[in-house]
C-alpha cells in the first residue's frame, strides 16, 4: 500500500510538473507570438513573417521584399466622445482624412464563398468586430489599409494592416488568419 501511494504521489508530481510547464501562449502551428509579455493579448503571425519590435507595438511585416504588415494596439474608450465602435471608426475616418493625402474609405463588397454565400469579416476572439477599408497615397506609391476593431473593457483593441495597393490581396488569407487568432490574456 504505502508503495502504491508512492508512486501514485510520484505520478502526480511529474504530471503536475508537465503542465506547469505548458504556456497559456500556445501558437497555432506554423505560427508564432509577436505580442510582448506585457501586452494584454497574443498576436500570432504566420511563423514566416518577420517580427517587428521597433515601434512598441506588436507588429510584423512579410518580409524584406514585400513590407506588408500587421499591428495590434489598444486605445483607452473615451465616454460620450469615442465609446462605440460606430464612433471610433467615424472618428478615425476623420483624422486620416486630415493627414493623409488622397484618403479615401473603401466601400467593401461583401465577401462571398465560392457557391455565392456571404462571407462574414473575421472577428477578434469572441468580440463584436467592426472591420473597414481605406486607403491613400504617400509620395508616388498608393496604400490600402484593413482595420478590425473591437472593445474590451475599457479599451478599443485596434488591428491594422497595411498593404502597397498591389500587394494588398496577396495577404488577406493570412490576414484574416491572423485576426481570427487574436487572443486576450
Amino acid at each position: 500500500m504505502k508503495k502504491s501511494l508512492i508512486s501514485i504521489t510520484c505520478l502526480l508530481f511529474s504530471l503536475l510538473f508537465i503542465l506547469s510547464g505548458c504556456s497559456k501562449d500556445s501558437a497555432p502551428e506554423g505560427y508564432k507570438n509577436v505580442a510582448n509579455d506585457n501586452d494584454s493579448f497574443y498576436l500570432y503571425v504566420p511563423t514566416a513573417w518577420v517580427s517587428n519590435t521597433s515601434g512598441g507595438t506588436a507588429s510584423a511585416y512579410y518580409s524584406s521584399d514585400d513590407f506588408s504588415n500587421v499591428s495590434f494596439t489598444c486605445m483607452i474608450i473615451e465616454p460620450g466622445e469615442m465609446d462605440t465602435l460606430e464612433t471610433y471608426k467615424e472618428v478615425a475616418l476623420k483624422e486620416f482624412a486630415a493627414v493623409l493625402p488622397a484618403f479615401k474609405e473603401v466601400a467593401s463588397e461583401p465577401k462571398l464563398d465560392e457557391n455565392g454565400v456571404k462571407i462574414d469579416p473575421p472577428a477578434i476572439e469572441d468580440k463584436e468586430t467592426l472591420v473597414f477599408e481605406y486607403e491613400c497615397t504617400l509620395g508616388e506609391d498608393n496604400y490600402k489599409y484593413l482595420q478590425a476593431v473591437a472593445m474590451k473593457d475599457d479599451f478599443f483593441y485596434v488591428f491594422t494592416y497595411t498593404a502597397l495597393a498591389d500587394n494588398y490581396d496577396k495577404h488577406l488569407d493570412d490576414v484574416n488568419q491572423i485576426i481570427e487568432y487574436i487572443k486576450f490574456k
